[in-house]
């Protein structure tokens, strides 16, 4: 199991790792002439962009469950 909380430092170079493999593969596919992976490529690159942009959520209280 993987725990959301990861430091900010280690989520933002995680997204930068994203977003330059999606920018290399959309210019591979442009290259080998695949206009649809092109277009699928850029909306990802774009989706990643604005989730970026987006502001870090506040902390919030962490639920458990507790199974008897």
């Amino acid at each position: 199991m993987f725990d959301d909380d990861v430091p900010e430092q280690i989520r933002h170079a995680t997204a930068a790792s994203m977003l330059q493999c999606l920018t290399i593969l959309a210019e591979e596919a442009n290259n080998l002439n695949l206009p649809r992976t092109v277009v699928a490529l850029r909306k990802a690159i774009r989706a990643c962009h604005s989730e970026q942009s987006r502001p870090t959520p506040s902390m919030r209280a962490r639920r458990h469950v507790v199974l008897h």
